[in-house]
């Protein structure tokens, strides 16, 4: 299944049905031609691609198409970056056109140029000082240049990536989205993870099928599971889940270490 966002653009003869494909993370354009397609056309496909990038949302507020006005450098760098794709699928069809799905990677240098401005992520549930590790007292803001972290006790699970279930909910997907708590809070998002890493394989993983999923190298066979409470934002694409289950993803250093590299995917209809 596709999020499809509408363009209306005629190449050679016809019109392509050009979506956002989340699972992908690529950029599809479709063509009808008659003939072989020239180094003009494929500025023009490159053009196009933009164009359906700008009409995604881009975190919980915003569309690209809106961020990058506000950007205006980065506009102007996009535009006139050669986009990277590659040629997929070729149909033949009855009148003698030829429909070509042509690929355009979101990931790499188009993320790169986008990442959103970050700051120092706070850590939810219990803490603990870096040095002793002994639990960091509740309400008591860590002088400057400490960072806390979570506060271990026994075994910690060793979880493969994170998996938060949004099945049955009217989420839509964004470039960056986020993970908060009933209150707001961040849990999962890009305060959290490395730039580089972002950059390469973005912020989580999409899927519809739990199999996929759990088969999935993103992810891997052993995540921690969360459901979903609800969907938030002007864009619907930031999930809400539970003080508790916020607790459990921030409760250990190997878990920070997940988002960090984000291995996080979210799986929806």
């Amino acid at each position: 299944m596709r999020f499809i966002v509408p363009l209306l653009a005629v190449l050679v003869a016809g019109a392509g049905a050009d979506s956002l494909d989340y699972t992908r993370q690529s950029i599809i354009v479709v063509t009808l031609e008659t003939g072989a397609i020239n180094l003009q056309d494929m500025a023009a496909l490159g053009s196009r691609a933009l164009q359906t990038l700008k009409s995604a949302s881009y975190d919980r507020d915003w569309t690209v198409g809106s961020y990058l006005s506000s950007h205006t450098l980065v506009q102007r760098r996009l535009e006139r970056m050669n986009l990277a794709n590659q040629r997929l699928g070729t149909k033949y069809l009855s009148d003698g056109t030829v429909s070509t799905e042509y690929e355009f990677p979101l990931t790499g240098a188009v993320l790169g140029l986008m990442l959103p401005v970050t700051s120092a992520p706070r850590l939810l549930g219990r803490t603990a000082c870096p040095t002793c590790g002994q639990s960091w007292p509740e309400g008591k803001e860590p002088p400057p240049g400490v960072k806390v972290v979570p506060y271990e006790t026994g075994t910690v699970p060793e979880y493969t990536g994170i998996l938060i279930d949004a099945k049955g909910l009217e989420y839509r997907p964004a470039l960056f989205p986020r993970v908060v708590t009933e209150s707001g809070d961040e849990v999962i998002g890009a305060d959290f993870a490395k730039p580089e890493q972002l950059a390469q394989t973005g912020l989580v993983g999409c899927f519809h099928d739990r199999t996929q999923a759990l088969t999935s190298d993103r992810i891997g066979a052993n995540p921690l599971i969360v459901r979903a409470l609800s969907v938030t934002g002007t864009n619907s694409c930031d999930l809400v889940i539970s003080q508790a289950d916020a607790a459990r993803i921030h409760g250990s250093k190997s878990n920070l270490d997940l988002l960090s590299r984000c291995r996080v995917a979210f799986l929806f209809d």
